[in-house]
């Protein structure tokens, strides 16, 4: 029986059920800050008065009541009177499992009733004493065995909560502590924040200055804006939601199941059942042990209008100076001076009147005179050395391929039916023919022409069958570099409209969710819905943690600002058109994927600190992912651009991490990370196998066989491997992802989705640092500004991944627990460290996606024959 199941029909029937008994009423005077003890049986109904004097009437009443026997089944009823109204509860009363014998109350000031003072005065004369703080209680039991209560009715002299001045505050089970803020004139709002040295749970509630009092579970859970503490909380109030100032009730629980994770319930509970009897219904305990808690409640000032101001416009300028500076390095490429030294060196493509010819053809001597590169033929100062442009370059058909590798010498008549079969895709290497096909059994026919002797007379090449797959020792990107430009440019822009179609279709629902999260928490008042960092959340409007989702806007601005880079480059690229027999070819659908993907983080990471819990943490993390898996996907394509994966096929796998981010985040458990274990050791296997042997590796039969076949051939051939630093790179990424899935399946933590995101951040940095010792070890030189961008992506990486670490907030643990990693603003008194993570990491992807943009421009004017494939 609690102590709000007692409704007034019931007690007046009690009244009327004492009446008929003719059960004497005992009236009696007592005295304010006095122990009073009473004996209370079914024979007796006690009314007791209390008239306050000098000062204790300015102050609201708190009543203290311990009772000694008695009857848990006919409890005690107590009902307390004011001149304002009156509330009733029951001694003893259930909490849990438990039956306490000794509460507190605070009963509610008369002020905050909404009725004037002297009003209540002139309705009441006559009738009780017009005594500011006079009260009265009712006490009576229909229990026959006798009962000692004792009670005690004092003054709340610390009723009120001070300003900017810590307030020490005792309470325990069963005696909640009250509490009540007034603001000071001109005071908009203030920050409560909560702290304790102990681990004991308890709930702080706020509530408008009105009656009744809140200060019960059932109560609070209705009335008030409630938080779950352990050792610390905050929040934000203000004067509009509380016109009269609020209430802060502190309530302790009987246990800490609602301020840590559920513990997982005993195997043995069953042999505890069947081996012990009444096991699985143990005795009620008479009364729980003591749950004690000191609290310090610190009303502090919150953020002024100006500083909202200086706090908003100081990170738009730092993200709008990159624009400014980007204007600036555009205007002073007008400079010849400083034109020449950010200017990549290009080949420009012939003039349309010029014939065109081949890298074969213009390789040849013609007529035993050296050709050298004409007068006319110029280099581009612009940077957008990275890229073939279908509109400005003609394709070369089947025929010129034909043509040229016939005429070339020592060519045989399997090398023109190769180059035939390839249909444009025949690649000439130095070493003898390669053909990248997507069809393997065409691709089988191929190498079997290749390697077949030659008809007549000229050099026989060296045979192919001992090397898998037929691939040639030594690749250069011509070999890599055969698809015709207008495939390249599709199979890249379908990256972004891909991207722009699933942004779309996973923003809306996203932020329709997140709004009605925001919306249910204001209706029913909880604050553990939302993991904010409460000591570091302002509001702003309909907002409750403005400033976490403001600091996205680095994504945004810095996301557009490198798409509107790739564009530029785009455009002066169709001015002038390259030669594409120099250089690298790049994607410039996927490079602009990449600052999209960052406008897309900052929409859904914004949307995500509308509400941010365990049910929409994927939202922050979706597209970190995309940016992850997109970012390796450029850096491979760089140096194999016929062997890209499809825009499709990526964003298939993308959904399959989307969906073990589900199942990891809501129903992880051993069975789930023992199968991600073997997903991600499997699927990585495949993936190096695939990387090694240029694509030519396929989950297929004959694939299998060719590699089972390479096995066996070590101990003859040795165990040199074919591509030693593509070995060690593979090896050491392999070494790393199974420790990563290794660490997942012994610790089975429960944030599963920043574990995936590690692992994927980890592989494209380990990927890219690979790109960047490869280039150093084959004489590829970068330009100044490609390692002022990698500097400066190191230097801003460093600090961002330290803040994401440290975080301010931990939604896979329980909102008490979660609370332990709140603090206080670093920043401007605006921003915490997960905005510092926000702006450094906008950074960091900024000046990571320029460096990956510009690290082969120094290649612009290098033939793709000498450009070295790793």
């Amino acid at each position: 029986m609690r102590v709000c199941a007692v409704a007034v029909p019931q007690l007046l029937l009690v009244g009327v059920v004492l009446a008929n008994l003719n059960v004497p009423v005992v009236r009696r005077q007592l005295s304010f800050e006095e122990t009073h003890v009473l004996v209370v049986d079914a024979s007796v109904e006690y009314i007791l008065e209390f008239t306050p004097v000098d000062d204790q009437g300015q102050w609201p009443s708190r009543i203290w009541m311990k009772l000694e026997g008695g009857d848990i089944a006919h409890p005690l009823l107590v009902t307390a009177r004011q001149r304002i109204g009156s509330t009733t509860w029951q001694l003893p009363f259930s909490v849990g499992d438990s039956m306490l014998f000794q509460l507190e109350r605070t009963l509610c000031p008369e002020d905050a009733a909404g009725i004037e003072v002297e009003d209540l005065d002139q309705d009441c004369v006559g009738s009780e004493p017009s005594v500011r703080g006079w009260m009265s209680l009712h006490v009576g039991t229909s229990c026959a065995a006798p009962a000692a209560l004792s009670l005690r009715v004092v003054p709340d002299r610390d009723w009120l909560l001070p300003f900017d001045t810590p307030l020490f505050v005792h309470t325990a089970m069963g005696s909640p502590r009250v509490h009540w803020y007034r603001f000071e004139e001109e005071q908009w709002s203030v920050r409560l924040v909560v702290e304790s040295q102990d681990y004991v749970c308890a709930t702080i509630a706020i509530q408008n200055y009105t009656c009744p009092i809140a200060d019960t579970k059932e109560l609070i859970r209705t009335d008030t804006v409630r938080m779950t503490v352990l050792r610390s909380g905050g929040t934000q109030l203000s004067r509009w939601m509380y016109p009269l100032g609020f209430y802060v009730t502190a309530l302790v629980h009987e246990d800490d199941s609602e301020c840590r994770e559920a513990e997982d319930e005993p195997d043995e509970w069953l042999w505890e059942a069947a081996l012990l009897p009444g096991a699985l219904h143990p005795a009620r305990p008479a009364a729980p042990p003591a749950r004690l808690k000191a609290l310090t409640l610190h009303v502090r000032p919150s953020l002024t209008r100006m500083q909202y101001v200086v706090g908003i416009v100081v990170a738009l300028a730092v993200f709008l100076l990159f624009y400014v500076l980007f204007g600036v390095m555009v205007l002073a490429q007008r400079i010849p001076a400083w034109k020449k030294l950010v200017g990549p060196r290009a080949v420009l493509a012939p003039k349309p009147e010029e014939p065109i010819r081949s890298e074969v053809d213009v390789a040849l001597p013609a007529a035993g005179v050296r050709r050298r590169r004409g007068s006319d033929a110029t280099f581009d100062s612009s940077d957008n050395s990275d890229t073939d442009e279908e509109d400005n370059v003609q394709e070369r058909g089947t025929d010129t391929t034909v043509d040229s590798i016939a005429s070339s010498p020592g060519a045989t008549a399997a090398d023109a039916t190769t180059a035939t079969t390839a249909s444009g895709e025949t690649d000439v290497t130095g070493n003898g023919i390669f053909v990248i096909n997507e069809n393997s059994s065409q691709a089988r026919q191929v190498r079997e022409a290749a390697q077949s002797p030659p008809g007549g007379g000229g050099v026989q090449r060296a045979p192919s069958a001992a090397r898998p797959f037929g691939l040639p020792a030594r690749l250069r990107v011509a070999a890599l570099a055969r698809r015709r430009e207008r495939v390249l440019h599709a199979r890249s822009d379908r990256y972004l409209y891909t991207l722009y179609t699933v942004g779309l279709f996973y923003a809306l629902p996203v932020i329709q969710f997140v709004a009605a999260f925001q919306i249910v928490m204001n209706l029913w008042g909880s604050l553990d819905i939302c993991y904010y960092n409460f000591l570091c959340a302002h509001p702003a409007g309909s907002l409750s943690d403005f400033n976490h989702v403001y600091s996205n806007v680095g994504y945004l601005l810095l996301g557009a600002l490198f798409m509107l880079q790739v564009r530029r480059r785009k455009m002066r690229r169709k001015r002038k058109p390259r030669n594409e027999e120099y250089g690298i070819p790049a994607h410039y659908g996927l490079l602009s994927s990449l600052g999209a993907a960052m406008m897309m983080v900052a929409l859904l990471s914004a949307a995500y600190h509308i509400c941010p819990n365990r049910l929409n943490f994927q939202f922050d993390t979706a597209f970190m992912y995309v940016i992850a898996v997109l970012s390796t996907r450029k850096t491979h394509q760089t140096h194999h651009p016929d062997i890209n994966a499809r825009a499709h096929a990526t964003f298939a796998v993308l959904a399959v991490l989307l969906f073990l981010v589900v199942w990891g985040v809501l129903g992880g458990g051993p069975l789930f990370w023992s199968l991600f274990a073997v997903i991600h050791i499997f699927s990585f296997l495949i993936i190096s196998l695939r990387i090694y042997y240029v694509g030519q590796f396929r989950l297929e039969k004959e694939s299998l066989q060719v590699a089972a076949r390479e096995l066996r051939s070590l101990p003859r051939v040795g165990l040199r491997p074919l591509y030693i630093s593509r070995m060690v790179m593979l090896l050491i990424a392999n070494a790393v992802n199974w420790g990563f899935a290794l660490y997942g399946l012994f610790t089975q933590g429960g944030d599963f989705a920043s574990h995936l995101l590690f692992v994927l951040l980890a592989n494209t940095l380990l990927y890219m640092v690979f790109y960047l010792a490869m280039k150093l070890l084959h004489g590829e030189r970068l330009r100044w500004y490609a390692w002022t961008f990698l500097a400066g992506g190191a230097l801003a990486w460093a600090p961002a991944l330290f803040f994401f670490v440290s975080g301010s907030s931990a939604w896979s643990l329980s909102p008490a627990l979660s609370r332990h990693r709140n603090h206080e603003c670093m920043l401007l008194h605006f921003y915490d460290s997960h905005d510092l993570w926000h702006m450094l990491s906008a950074v960091a992807l900024y000046f990571s996606f320029n460096a990956m943009l510009t690290w082969d421009d120094g290649l612009a004017a290098i033939k793709r024959t000498e450009i070295a494939v790793f």
